[in-house]
């Protein structure tokens, strides 16, 4: 398959189900990017985190950086309009049924039932992406003071 069509497919797929913004999107993306395609290496994924951290907007921008390693400017152009394509066009024909349900119960209970599955995959990719960084002691242990500051 032509490297543009894996990075659109990839990343519709990684805009489409990751659901709970940016940081739901990271175990996805690790995923596709790592050990589906092998576009990137686990440190280069976590390179690609992090720039999508150090830039304005959301983590998603990673898959710019992703698409780039990839394919150059024309795959970081694909992956960027792939990942952002489906949560663009839901927003777009859901707004005036959202407008409607938002404040119901069934629609708050779906939303507090969702909150849960989404703190376990932002857990999923702390641990994917601090994984290669237990080489050493105080890894760790900054780790567990900058959670238990927050």
């Amino acid at each position: 398959m032509n490297i543009f069509l894996q990075l659109a497919h990839a990343f519709l797929k990684v805009g489409l189900f990751g659901f709970g913004g940016g940081f739901a999107m990271i175990p996805l993306m690790h995923s596709a990017a790592v050990f589906e395609h092998g576009w990137l290496t686990a440190s280069q994924f976590a390179a690609a985190i992090a720039m999508g951290q150090v830039t304005p907007g959301p983590v998603a921008i990673s898959a710019t950086f992703i698409g780039y390693k990839a394919a150059g400017l024309p795959g970081a152009l694909v992956a960027t309009v792939a990942i952002f394509a489906p949560s663009l066009i839901l927003m777009v024909f859901l707004e005036k049924f959202y407008l409607k349900v938002r404040g119901t119960e069934l629609t708050q209970a779906v939303m507090h039932g969702v909150l849960p599955v989404v703190v376990a995959l932002i857990l999923n990719a702390a641990v994917s992406l601090g994984r290669p960084t237990l080489n050493a002691w105080w890894p760790p242990v900054v780790a567990l003071a900058v959670a238990a500051l927050a």
